[in-house]
């Protein structure tokens, strides 16, 4: 029988602090091509345990694009929307149920261009006051996936795949039945390494 997890708290301070000095310190590729739609991501972070954890989803089958599939939070830019923090929080929001003032923006990472959707995708680093329960769309979301940053650091490995005769790398994430891959890992990848030395120093 699998114990109950220990309650969902926000990042302590020393740990927000790392996080936006590591991300600061890189230098943001941002990548425009015309003809492509922009869309933002969150990759969210919380403590329990005294760890820092991460927000994925699993969507379901009744979306257009990457149906059943793990990823952040997010989706495509609307007209309206400000700026890719603001695409990013309002999808979110429409996902998850997200009070936006229980957010903090740490910083973003480089764009990744999406092969199969045309996309080009901006994530952004946030820290997340977590809910006592997601409130989900059921349109769009499956389940939330809540995991421990140091266990992704664990089970990440990169193989290489092949389509229309052409051979590329793919990284990989298993953790328990999810397995994460695609431009979610790519983005999981280029994350833990930056900032899993910052928030888990060699032990």
């Amino acid at each position: 029988m699998t114990s109950p997890l220990s309650p969902a708290v926000p990042l302590r301070e020393t740990q927000l602090l790392a996080i936006k000095k590591v991300l600061e310190s890189q230098p943001r590729r941002m990548v425009e091509v015309p003809g492509r739609r922009q869309a933002g991501v969150l990759i969210m972070l919380f403590e329990r345990d005294g760890e820092p954890w991460v927000v994925l989803t699993e969507r379901t089958h009744l979306v257009s694009l990457h149906k059943g599939e793990i990823s952040f939070p997010g989706g495509a830019r609307d007209p309206e929307d400000e700026d890719l923090w603001a695409t990013a929080v309002r999808e979110t929001v429409e996902e998850l149920g997200v009070d936006p003032s229980t957010l903090q923006q740490l910083g973003a990472l480089d764009d990744y261009p999406t092969f199969s959707s045309g996309y080009i995708v901006s994530p952004f680093i946030a820290a997340v006051e977590p809910p006592e329960r997601w409130h989900t769309s059921e349109a769009e979301i499956a389940q939330v996936i809540e995991i421990p940053l140091r266990r992704l650091l664990d089970v990440g490995r990169m193989e290489v795949w092949e389509r229309d005769g052409i051979r590329f790398p793919m990284h990989i994430f298993d953790v328990d039945e999810h397995r994460i891959w695609g431009v979610t890992a790519f983005i999981l990848r280029r994350f833990l390494d930056i900032v899993g030395p910052a928030i888990h120093p060699a032990d």
